[in-house]
């Protein structure tokens, strides 16, 4: 009977589930025209909304394919037919996954091998987008059906239950203490909270599905499926850190330091002020004189509610080269008489309304001297409560900083020339580059089916005079097993800007416009190989001697 069901429902809604293919095969298209720098921009900016009409389409379809046979409604014909209802949920099922979903698994794995990905990959990223179409649009598109009537009954209600949640969203990040979302977010491990809240959808749909084909009762099935959201939006958003730390730590294994060690280091002075240039936007443009002041302003009121502090350290027994990142760097303040005044991984402030906040993350980032065995002198800064901060600036009190630290090597560089340059770069795609139209910048584009690499080091070099100019090393943690900047598209892209020239003439680079020509580009991509966690203790420190310089005026 499921098969039966399946062909009555191919031959009726056969049109809408072309359309849906057919666009996501012109979404493939669109990256493959838009190519390296997304150029035409006209074409980029007008289809822009072509992925999104996609999973749209996904979900007018199995809302669609559901209603053939509705469930909310007591006068539907198939409930005197002797159609078993487990027939008729799972004939649903095998409509969107072999009407929609296999045809767009298809259609990755074509786009791919058509920019010359290798098949294997290719296969196994569109595998990984497909389960994912699946679980986030597919499925809650069959759930959104089973509740509803009618198409237009399914869009008031969808609409009403996003307004709904969008309401309670505000309300959270209202009242909630902002340090529930924003302090620790740990970027390497947020696909714990990703996956975990995926599995709590789709269990969830899973048991309305169920229990709307089994007994039928509309009301209590919406309440089911709108719980559900809410949960799993509130394990997205307030999944403890901590907890998110141990599961990371439990699939790691054991941790190993290496010989890698951190110590507070009062001998390493920083400077008293940092230089100030003109700011730019990503395109070069200068930014206003209105938006450099209204920063300045914003980060003033930050600074009035937020206390700032940093400690010299010192890094030792890290190989040369190598880099050491902390995911979590929770710090606990003591007072000489053994009492915790606090405990924390950073701090938050509220917006100037009350809405929204701005948080900060104490953070510790080390790149290797080139010596080897040499000390790496570096700053750990600490956030914390302005009320807290006040208190106890001038009391001596013990500091503990608990690192849980990765350590990342380089592997083999790679170049490619900085003009008219085209190659395919290990763990970043098929790339080019090309001059901006300002003529300061070198651009850097790739096409990649997977993630951009953890952390890379992008240097311009001038190979004739082996000058170079100062380094862009850029981290964006990813420990999770799927590694997918995005999941728009199979394909995606990526783009960096290299400056060479500065127009302000606030800063003059070795390899200039003269030697631009034929300059290279260098990169060196870093790949995690060792987790540990340490702590640095400081017996007695008063931290109004460490504030730092910008915030000693507040």
């Amino acid at each position: 009977m499921i098969w039966h069901i399946f062909k009555k429902d191919v031959r009726l809604l056969w049109p809408m589930a072309l359309a849906v293919v057919v666009t996501a095969a012109l979404c493939a298209v669109r990256t493959t025209m838009l190519g390296y720098f997304d150029q035409p921009p006209v074409l980029d900016r007008l289809t822009a909304i072509l992925p999104y009409l996609v999973y749209l389409g996904i979900a007018i379809v199995a809302v669609s394919v559901v209603h053939q046979e509705a469930l909310s409604g007591p006068e539907e014909d198939w409930l005197t037919r002797p159609i078993r209802r487990s027939d008729l949920a799972w004939s649903k099922v095998l409509f969107m996954l072999l009407m929609v979903n296999l045809p767009l698994l298809l259609i990755d794995v074509a786009q791919q091998v058509a920019l010359h990905f290798p098949l294997s990959v290719s296969v196994e990223v569109a595998v990984c987008r497909a389960l994912v179409v699946v679980f986030v649009f597919s499925l809650p598109g069959l759930v959104l059906g089973v509740v509803t009537r009618s198409l237009i009954d399914a869009f008031v209600f969808g609409i009403a239950a996003a307004i709904g949640f969008m309401f309670l969203v505000l309300l959270a990040t209202s009242v909630v203490n902002p340090g529930v979302f924003g302090i620790g977010n740990q970027a390497g491990m947020i696909w714990i909270s990703i996956w975990a809240a995926g599995l709590v959808t789709i269990i969830g749909a899973a048991t309305t599905l169920a229990f709307q084909y089994s007994a039928r009762r509309t009301r209590l099935a919406r309440g089911i499926g709108l719980a559900v959201v809410l949960v799993a939006m509130s394990t997205l958003a307030a999944l403890p850190k901590t907890l998110t730390l141990r599961i990371q730590e439990s699939l790691w294994g054991s941790a190993n330091s290496g010989g890698i060690t951190l110590r507070f280091n009062p001998a390493y002075q920083y400077a008293s002020s940092e230089m100030a240039g003109a700011g730019a936007y990503g395109n070069g443009a200068i930014v206003p004189a209105a938006v450099v002041a209204a920063r300045a302003v914003e980060m003033a009121r930050i600074g009035k509610q937020m206390g700032s502090i940093r400690l010299p350290v010192s890094l030792s027994g890290l190989p040369s080269g190598d880099v050491l990142i902390a995911d979590r760097a929770a710090v606990r303040i003591v007072s000489m008489s053994g009492n915790v005044l606090y405990e924390g991984a950073g701090a938050c402030t509220r917006g100037i309304s009350g809405v929204g906040s701005a948080c900060m993350d104490n953070t510790l980032h080390m790149l290797a001297g080139a010596i080897e065995g040499s000390d790496t002198p570096s700053e750990q800064r600490l956030y914390l409560p302005i009320s807290l901060y006040e208190r106890i600036k001038n009391d001596p009190v013990r500091v503990e900083i608990m690192y849980a630290l990765t350590r990342l090597v380089p592997q083999p560089s790679q170049t490619i020339a900085a003009i008219g340059g085209q190659r395919s770069l290990p763990e970043m795609g098929s790339c080019a580059t090309r001059m901006d139209d300002d003529a300061d910048e070198i651009q850097l584009g790739c096409l990649t089916n997977v993630d951009v690499p953890f952390c890379t080091n992008v240097v311009l070099e001038d190979p004739q005079t082996n000058k170079r100019n100062p380094a862009f090393h850029l981290c964006r943690p990813n420990y999770g097993p799927v590694h997918r900047e995005g999941f728009e598209d199979a394909v995606s892209h990526s783009s960096l800007s290299i400056p060479f020239l500065d127009r302000s003439g606030l800063a003059h680079y070795p390899v200039g416009s003269a030697a631009i020509a034929r300059a290279r580009i260098i990169l060196t991509v870093f790949d995690p190989v060792a987790h540990f966690r340490t702590t640095v203790a400081i017996p007695n420190i008063r931290l109004g001697d460490w504030q730092m310089p910008a915030d000693s005026g507040s």
